[in-house]
């Protein structure tokens, strides 16, 4: 395999480095590596991947090996009957070492050694909500999983012992990344009736969209194909250079270009579409820097 692989041996137990007070919108990936060199018909060990909230001062808050007493924690649970055999997967949480929530073992369509190639797991925490992906597949989506309060600064590995001996059973991670979160666009559309977003970007004084908007333009249109009954207006909106009619028009311009792309690449109904445009005239932000007149560049969904 390519890259650069931490291998978890039986009986071990790590924790990253600490990553500081993780916002309360934030993001996990990894990627999981299951490998059994031989037909040994034994389970699997059973993998943890943590999410910890350690005590202030803790005195493993400085180790890599540590036991993992947290305050908060929230654990995704891999165990798989043996090699070939489908993937089970829980969610665990505990509040100051008592259990928060938890639930079955559910069974995947996943093999435990996912045809050679690694797992890839994607965390999504906002708050005490939480939802899991293996393999861009949505496992959990748990409203209230996180403790309340819980303020995450590292993540943990754990792996259980094992019949296999460690010639025969590799477990790997790799690609560890945490990251704050985008907000929440069916949450803000939906419920507060406003998304604003500075990531659908275009060319300088023109209206067309640059590549690196596909991201946000198929999760805005991923809530609006999930709530057919919503109608949006879409507002464009520039920062202070140039002239301001030159602006406003560039603005309006932007908004229906939104529009097409909804339209011609996701199949939103432009009935449910307005578009209009206010150029430099609602800054949220003086237009003194270059920052800042970035951060009026934007394109705001107002639902109707």
């Amino acid at each position: 395999m390519p890259g650069r692989w931490m291998r978890l041996f039986p009986g071990s137990r790590f924790t990253s480095p600490t990553a500081g007070k993780m916002p309360e919108n934030f993001t996990l990936e990894a990627d999981v590596l299951l490998h059994c060199s031989e037909e040994g018909g034994y389970v699997y060990p059973e993998l943890e991947i943590k999410l910890l909230d350690l005590l202030p001062g803790d005195r493993s808050a400085g180790s890599y090996v540590v036991n993992q007493d947290a305050v908060n924690e929230v654990s995704l649970v891999l165990l798989a009957g043996g090699a070939g055999k489908p993937l089970s997967v829980a969610l665990r949480s505990y509040a100051k070492g008592s259990e928060h929530f938890s639930n079955q073992m559910k069974e995947l369509k996943i093999t435990s050694d996912n045809g050679g190639k690694p797992l890839h797991i994607s965390v999504w925490v906002q708050k005490t909500r939480i939802r899991y992906w293996i393999n861009g597949e949505k496992i959990f989506d748990i409203p209230q999983a996180v403790p309340p309060g819980a303020a995450f600064s590292r993540m943990g590995l754990s792996l259980e012992s094992s019949l296999y001996t460690e010639s025969q059973l590799g477990v790997f991670i790799s690609n560890i990344r945490m990251a704050e979160g985008t907000p929440d666009m069916r949450n803000k559309l939906i419920t507060e009736g406003k998304l604003v977003t500075n990531g659908i970007l275009f060319d300088v004084n023109s209206d067309r969209i640059r590549p690196e908007s596909a991201g946000v333009l198929k999760g805005i249109a991923a809530v609006l194909q999930e709530n057919p009954a919503v109608r949006v207006k879409i507002v464009g909106h520039t920062d202070s250079d140039g002239d301001a009619a030159k602006n406003l028009d560039l603005s309006k311009r932007r908004a229906k270009s939104v529009m097409m792309a909804l339209q011609t690449e996701y199949g939103i109904n432009p009935a449910r579409m307005e578009t209009d445009g206010l150029g430099e005239t609602r800054p949220l932000t003086d237009n003194a820097t270059s920052e800042s007149k970035a951060g009026n560049r934007r394109v705001e969904l107002i639902r109707l």
